[in-house]
């Protein structure tokens, strides 16, 4: 039996593929038990700098939750699929101290779109397209109140309310996605994108990415006093004097992230 997700760690590149490709990858209680696993693995292994998440195949990066696995379990009278889960809105990879690219495989339905959008960048496939599904089956998208600050509210609304899918290069065109490749350029181009990530100081990318996505919670004042905080450490640090040192001696910086 084949691993519905695969874990793979190469050159402090952490690499997860969705792997249920005849069912769209949709994330089953299983797949939901093992992706909250992952995130506290990436966390605590200070050997990975980088993630990208993928879907296996080349149809569908995720179609979201298991719907075959819901009307199952409710038909033998256990609690809602989500009731069943211990983070059904996937909020513990929100809080991922390294940055994560989604590369984006095929198309993106539901909880699969709330998997790229937890990511910090995406790359994603011509002509796939991006849909919010739920209203179409009576259920919710919470978790798209970040798309806020990521799209215009017209965008979001037509998302939400129609259900309806959105090409990736109309979503390329409005910043969503980062870069939008030929298939066979996907992995090349989201490797790169880590590579670039993984080679530089690692301290330095962990505090841009939290203060970020802190300085969206907190406004621009606030943010910004939160940023300078989050950046002591960085300052402070060992890598901070082997930056400017390497830079003086012409050799690449061996970073220690301490």
């Amino acid at each position: 039996m084949s691993e519905i997700l695969i874990f793979e760690k190469k050159e402090h590149i952490a690499y997860l593929t969705l792997n249920r490709p005849e069912q769209r990858n949709a994330i089953n209680l299983e797949m939901y038990r093992r992706l909250t696993e992952s995130w506290d693995r990436i966390n605590e292994d200070n050997d990975i700098r980088v993630v990208i998440v993928t879907g296996a195949g080349d149809k569908t990066f995720s179609a979201g939750m298991d719907l075959k696995e819901v009307a199952r379990l409710r038909k033998e009278g256990k609690k809602d699929f989500l009731k069943l889960v211990d983070d059904p809105f996937l909020l513990k990879m929100r809080s991922v101290k390294k940055p994560i690219i989604a590369a984006i495989n095929g198309n993106v339905f539901a909880g699969g779109f709330l998997l790229s959008l937890n990511s910090d960048m995406r790359v994603a496939v011509e002509g796939t397209t991006f849909a919010i599904t739920e209203s179409q089956i009576g259920r919710g998208s919470p978790w798209a109140i970040p798309l806020l600050w990521m799209l215009p509210l017209g965008i979001i609304m037509e998302l939400t309310l129609t259900g309806d899918p959105i090409l990736a290069d109309r979503m390329y065109q409005m910043g969503l996605i980062n870069r939008l490749v030929k298939r066979e350029e996907l992995m090349p181009t989201a490797v790169a994108i880590a590579e670039r990530i993984r080679d530089n100081a690692p301290l330095s990318v962990m505090a841009a990415k939290e203060s970020l996505l802190r300085g969206m919670d907190l406004g621009l004042a606030a943010g910004f006093e939160k940023a300078i905080e989050i950046y002591e450490s960085v300052y402070s640090s060992e890598d901070a004097q082997e930056g400017p040192r390497a830079f003086a001696e012409k050799r690449k910086p061996v970073w220690k992230g301490r």
